[in-house]
Formats: structure tokens, sequence, C-alpha cells
């Protein structure tokens, strides 16, 4: 039997839809079930879909919700434990920096200068509140936390290190790691677990895909609609973040592929970029799509038919 990590990157409020199109195109055309995962890592936007799948919701019930389609009955039952409203109250923007201690250790070692951590360090507090999220989630998923390994990334503002919920020794409900990892810097108010604040895994890594290295996986599946090709035209630059991302993957994949893991990797192209990035206001649905698009793109490749043949294989064993 295969032992598959599943890798669910950061991606702002279109990175939930755009897992949602990639991992119900792969379940539907191999047959393997994203709920039952041996390892789930969910950073930022990927969290909140790697939560959905651990409560129980199949990826195709995420896609007929997002198109307004009646889910199955399973998935009726988790959403209806969703009582708060969803709500991002606005609070008081608090202009000293988040973390000086972040930005000054992003500086020493000069050998591991890290930008990201040197920026977000310095920018102010978001004036958004992800308070009802938290509270969502917790309903969605009433246990403290998944019975399957579910990896939540977040970064810690005392001194910008990354933490992993469900695998490091620090406490909080399942709502409240999500909350952590998708607390933006200078978009979102840090969340706060005891007495100490988290803020988004992605300043790290959008995919933090590097965590599965060493855990000698058969196969691990990266979904990273914050990666992959650029938008390139005269006169227009590409985008630096998305460059920053893509280069943290490559060297995350290489260590995959270092200690004998295959790695299937999901991402966008020009094409699917575009898609993302449509003006109008279906942006969710455009995601959707993007992610459907990427998958089938995969899909009809060399490496997605071997996929495609493997779990074949695996099933008939």
């Amino acid at each position: 039997m295969l032992s598959i990590g599943l890798i669910l990157g950061a991606g702002g409020m279109v990175g939930d839809p755009w897992h949602c199109g990639v991992l119900s195109r792969l379940s539907s055309a191999t047959g393997w079930d994203p709920r039952a995962a041996d390892l789930i890592v969910g950073t930022s936007a990927g969290a909140f879909t790697a939560v959905s799948l651990r409560s129980g919701v199949a990826p195709s019930d995420r896609v007929a919700q997002l198109r307004g389609i009646a889910p199955s009955a399973e998935a009726a039952e988790v959403y209806a434990r969703v009582t708060t409203p969803y709500a991002e109250p606005v609070v008081e923007r608090d202009w000293r920096p988040l973390s000086l201690a972040m930005s000054g250790r992003a500086l020493w070692p000069p050998w591991k200068f890290d930008l990201a951590r040197l920026a977000f360090g310095l920018c102010p507090r978001g004036t958004r509140s992800g308070v009802a999220s938290e509270q969502r989630i917790n309903e969605l998923h009433p246990s403290r936390w998944p019975e399957l390994p579910t990896w939540i990334v977040a970064m810690r503002t005392s001194d910008g290190r990354r933490i992993v919920f469900g695998r490091d020794d620090v406490r909080g409900t399942i709502g409240q790691a999500v909350r952590a990892s998708s607390a933006v810097p200078g978009v979102y108010w840090p969340a706060q677990v005891g007495k100490t604040e988290y803020v988004d895994g992605g300043v790290h890594s959008a995919t933090n895909a590097d965590l599965t290295a060493t855990l000698g996986f058969d196969l691990v599946i990266i979904s990273s609609p914050m990666t992959g090709e650029q938008i390139s035209k005269p006169g227009r630059f590409t985008n630096p973040l998305r460059s920053w991302f893509t280069n943290k993957l490559r060297a995350e994949v290489a260590e995959l592929r270092k200690h004998d893991t295959s790695v299937v990797l999901i991402e966008p192209n020009n094409e699917h970029i575009a898609q993302l990035l449509r003006s109008n206001a279906d942006h969710r649905l455009n995601a959707l799509r993007a992610g459907e698009m990427a998958a089938d793109r995969f899909l009809g490749s060399l490496s997605g038919i071997g996929l495609k043949t493997l779990f074949s294989e695996t099933a008939d064993a």
C-alpha cells in the first residue's frame, strides 16, 4: 500500500478553491481519496482545505458547494455543524512593528539572511480579526485535533521560528492553528494561543514541503497555487513574491527527491495564473477552474498517466 503525504500550499482567498479543483480531479482520475492521506500539511489557505478533508468532506462535495450544487448527505451533515456567521471585523491599527525580534534574527547570521522575515517583522499589525474563522473551524471539526496526522504551519512572532501545530510541542485547537497559519502580516491581527502570538506560515514558505522529506513516504503530492511560471510581457515585471515562493519550493522538492520520495507537483502555468487573476466577481470559481485545468494538464502528461497506472496497480494488489 502506498504511503502518501499531501501538501496544501498558501494561496490567499483563491487558495482553498484551487485545492478543491486539483483534488477533485485527482480523486476522480485515480480513485485516491485525499481524506485518507497519511499526513496532510496545510499552510495558510491550505490549512482550511486540510481541515475540511479531515472533517470528512470529499473534494467533490467542496466543488459542488462552490458551484452552488447541493452536496451529498454526508457533507451536508458536516456543514450543519457550522453555526457561527462568517465575519472579519476590523480592529484598530497598531502601527508598531509586528516583531523587531523576527526582523533582527532575519539578519543574523548573515549567511541565513531572510528578506521575508525581515520585511514582515517590520510591518504593522493588521486590521482584520480571524476570530470568527477560528470558531467556524472548531465547529467544522469539533474534536480538538484530527485523528489522522495533520500539520498546520505558522510562524511565531517572538523569534520568527516556523511552528508546526500537530507536530511540535505547542497547544491549541485546530481552529486556533488555522487562524494562526492564515494570519497574513499587515492584513490580519496575529493569532494568540496562550501568551504566544503567531502569523501566517507562508512567511517561511508557501508550501513547507520539506517537512515531509525525511518521513519515508512513497509519494508526496503538492498542490501549490502561489508558485509556477510567471506572466511575462514586454514592459512588465514578473511577480517577485511568486518567484520567491517558487524558488523555495524547488529547493524543497529537491530535498524530497534526495530522500528517494516521489513527488507529484501541481502548480499553475501562465494560462492558469491568468485564470486565477481574472478580474470579475467570480474569483473563487475562477480559482476552482484554474485548479481543475492544472490537474487536467498534469493528468494528461506522461507523469500523470504513470500516476493513474500506479494507483490502479495498487488497488489491484
